[in-house]
């Protein structure tokens, strides 16, 4: 290697040197810059979506923070009651399930999320009824995207 080095002209020496740093530079790009780059963008994201699923979470402790407490219970069915306030807050049900253990699973199409969240101070207050599970995403335009909702009795 040393031979051939000496064999080059000052000229060819001076190439080789340029195209050896920006070799390296190329390297040090692809091996480092490109994956703290990557790395940053995906951790901004995750953020993102924690800031998100905070602002439901802080909406939903809202909501659930201005029930009534002592509210009178209806004798109203609890399937009853769903169907009743989900046609009157302009909610589509895909799925209601089947009532168990005074639990019911029930699958409503993306909304607003005021008007979801409207809707169950409603079915707390006028019905007793709570979540006991909830599967919610974030949609769009502010819309959410509840994909398992469970209600029981208090």
């Amino acid at each position: 290697m040393s031979a051939w080095w000496h064999d080059l002209s000052a000229r060819e020496r001076m190439m080789v040197m340029i195209a050896g740093a920006l070799a390296g530079v190329l390297l040090l790009s692809l091996g480092l810059v490109r994956p703290l780059a990557d790395w940053r963008a995906a951790a901004d994201r995750q953020a993102s979506s924690a800031r998100d699923a905070y602002e439901l979470t802080a909406a939903a402790a809202a909501v659930a923070g201005g029930a009534q407490q002592g509210a009178p219970l209806s004798q109203t069915p609890l399937r009853d009651a769903l169907v009743r306030t989900t046609n009157t807050a302009g909610i589509q049900l895909v799925r209601i399930g089947t009532e168990n253990n005074d639990q019911i699973e029930v699958q409503i199409e993306p909304v607003d999320g005021d008007v979801f969240f409207d809707w169950v101070a409603d079915l707390e207050n006028r019905y007793g009824a709570t979540l006991a599970f909830v599967d919610i995403g974030r949609g769009q335009a502010g819309e959410i995207t509840p994909q398992v909702l469970v209600f029981q009795r208090l």
